[in-house]
């Protein structure tokens, strides 16, 4: 059975290997897989308050191994399609944190073409972007305190492809622009589900959070809005 969640609150811990950690202190502007850390034995990585991964294309962060990530700063990837901030690929036992700040947009900006004092054209032009993506199954938890900001059709602010076995914790903000897109998605979740802070998604067809069978309990505490239209009140 699958949910489907557009308008509306748990518990984590579990771990990867202990591993060196990498810490990102400062403007990063080349993306890091947690394979290559540690003369390529693997590892975790925390982005701090002041430090920042920001790109143009690709994933800022990929998951290729068993560790953690911990995102307390600023991870920007702008006008790149199929990209991510934090992007886990294939089976993995990891954490994955966000208190800080994740945008993966786009330059776009819609315009008011024809003079009638609303904004016409296309939500999005870019395509497949996400925040926070599982591309396999998690055996981990998923905690987000801080902000997701997502430009693009068919995107997501977090996605998980697969089962998590684990906690989904959403306290933070959400908001996603699009068609055809998702706050927050995943499939059956064997821990405990919160949806609460906000989740925001515009844009034909766009869905506020979409999830299969959960194990653990399902708390709704907080606003889930989707919408088709660039206004809900007359401009």
């Amino acid at each position: 059975m699958h949910r489907y969640l557009l308008a509306g609150t748990a518990l984590a811990t579990l771990a990867a290997p202990l591993a060196a950690q990498t810490l990102v202190e400062n403007k990063r502007t080349n993306p890091i897989r947690t394979s290559q850390l540690n003369g390529g034995t693997g590892g975790s990585i925390k982005v701090t308050d002041k430090g920042s991964i920001e790109l143009t294309s690709g994933s800022a962060i990929t998951v290729d191994t068993s560790h953690d990530v911990f995102n307390a700063g600023k991870i920007v990837v702008t006008n790149a399609d199929g990209a991510s901030g934090i992007e886990v690929i294939g089976d993995r036992k990891a954490n994955i944190t966000n208190s800080g700040t994740i945008t993966v947009d786009e330059t776009y900006t819609a315009t008011d073409l024809d003079n009638d004092k609303d904004l016409d054209g296309p939500f999005a032009v870019g395509t497949d972007r996400a925040a926070i993506r599982v591309r396999g199954h998690l055996d981990g938890d998923i905690k987000h305190t801080g902000t997701i900001n997502v430009e693009g059709n068919h995107s997501s602010g977090i996605s998980v492809a697969g089962q998590l076995d684990g906690d989904l914790i959403h306290d933070g903000k959400t908001n996603v622009i699009g068609d055809d897109s998702v706050g927050v998605e995943a499939g059956d979740v064997t821990g405990n589900v919160r949806l609460a802070g906000t989740i925001s998604v515009v844009g034909k067809g766009a869905v506020g959070a979409h999830l299969g069978d959960i194990d653990g309990s399902m708390v709704v505490q907080g606003d889930i809005i989707s919408t088709g239209y660039r206004y809900t009140t007359p401009p």
